[in-house]
């Protein structure tokens, strides 16, 4: 068997019923934590305190009523944003490319997915897409003065961080080709690659302390490992570190004016959640920062549910999300392809 420079194998056996769990929580916390995001997107804090103050201790899809303007008023309730609509993009891609990281098969189905969405659940366009995102990613970068870093490619890469999670090495490369697609500044394909061997590295089971318990500082020093090959400067790599050992999300300044799509907000929020043990509370507290919230609770959600597992994230959360049945087939699928067999859900207590 062939290995890479850490000595991880290259090749890989069906995981095991706990990392299959993992998988399931990362793809279904991405998911909810858009979903729950979606509610405060593009408010104030102050703001998403007076419409969601007296109802934070118990925010479920309903409650996205409560502000009801255009923005919100173009997804249904339950229903998740483009964030996620990109990731399962990606998850479809590896799928009709047998396993193979095609990032112009991905381009096309993007293209695709900007003009009619996902018509089997009645989309009738992709929504909540950014203008980098729509537009060729290193124009755009170098007409900036190189300037941008939006997060439109770290919210979508939990499912990077899934695919041939047994080889760090291969989720870096993934995560860098996945993010070029759109997103050419080097700090955007940073965040995916931190968050991407993250994710990667808890499904390996690496850095578990005798208890069984995840050892978030030695994660952390993984994924800047990885994530600073990106970068060029020891000033840009310091500022990669404050992000992912920030241990207060005030100080990520979710709601910063004109700077809330930036992308290590996102995952800076997404490594504050993996030192969270509480998926509601996690999830709850990032979304009344306000700002890009639902883009900062997706990356939130799927660290935090690889870490914690599917018995952690609120029954109602899974159960009530829109397009639940839908996401299980496009898994399944993915599974098949990978030559998984998938645990029984029945058999996984969540909590209320």
């Amino acid at each position: 068997m062939a290995s890479s420079e850490d000595g991880e194998t290259a090749s890989h056996k069906q995981p095991s019923p706990e990392t299959i769990d993992r998988i399931l929580a990362t793809i279904y916390g991405q998911c909810i934590g858009d979903a729950i995001g979606l509610l405060t997107e593009f408010l104030s804090k102050d703001e998403a305190k007076m419409h969601y103050g007296k109802k934070a201790k118990k925010l479920e899809y309903r409650h996205k009523k409560i502000v009801d303007d255009f923005h919100r008023s173009r997804w249904r309730e339950g229903d998740w944003t483009d964030d996620s609509d990109q990731m399962i993009l990606i998850m479809r891609s590896l799928v009709d490319c047998g396993g193979k990281v095609d990032p112009v098969d991905f381009a096309k189905k993007f293209k695709t997915w900007i003009k009619s969405g996902f018509s089997e659940v009645g989309d009738l366009c992709g929504l909540g897409i950014g203008l980098t995102t729509m537009n060729v990613a290193r124009f755009v970068w170098e007409e900036q003065d190189r300037t941008i870093a939006p997060n439109g490619a770290v919210m979508r890469t939990s499912i990077v961080g899934i695919h041939m999670f047994w080889s760090l090495d291969d989720v870096t490369k993934n995560a860098r080709d996945f993010a070029k697609t759109t997103h050419h500044d080097p700090r955007c394909q940073a965040s995916t690659v931190a968050v991407s061997v993250a994710i990667a590295t808890m499904l390996q089971g690496k850095h578990m302390d005798k208890k069984g318990n995840f050892i978030v500082k030695d994660i952390i020093q993984d994924a800047y490992k990885y994530a600073s090959r990106c970068l060029e400067t020891d000033t840009e790599k310091k500022d990669l570190m404050f992000y992912l050992t920030c241990e207060n999300i005030e100080d990520l300044k979710l709601d910063e004016a004109k700077k809330i799509g930036y992308t290590y907000k996102s995952m800076g929020t997404g490594f504050w959640a993996l030192k969270q043990d509480d998926f509601r509370k996690t999830i709850t507290s990032i979304v009344m920062q306000g700002g890009d919230a639902d883009s900062n609770a997706c990356v939130g959600g799927a660290l935090l549910g690889c870490k914690l597992g599917m018995s952690a994230l609120p029954k109602s959360w899974v159960t009530k999300l829109l397009h639940k049945d839908w996401l299980d087939n496009e898994i399944k699928k993915y599974f098949e392809m990978m030559k998984w067999e998938r645990m029984d859900k029945s058999k996984v207590k969540r909590k209320t």
